[in-house]
């Protein structure tokens, strides 16, 4: 069985796919948690990178 998407549901799928990757919280979040881990921030930019990057990828 196969289904044809329409323009429409292409269109909310690459929406939604661009929010999945480019939110707020990863333009707000990566600063904050750099400035917070102080001499840490190689380890603290590594974690972010795995949660943020990481994870997102994998379930995609």
């Amino acid at each position: 069985m196969t289904h044809q998407l329409r323009s429409r549901d292409i269109i909310a799928l690459g929406f939604m796919t661009f929010a999945l990757f480019v939110g707020a919280g990863n333009i707000i979040f990566p600063p904050m948690v750099g400035l917070q881990a102080g001499e840490h921030v190689w380890t603290a930019a590594f974690g972010f990178l795995i949660t943020a990057v990481g994870l997102p990828v994998l379930t995609v």
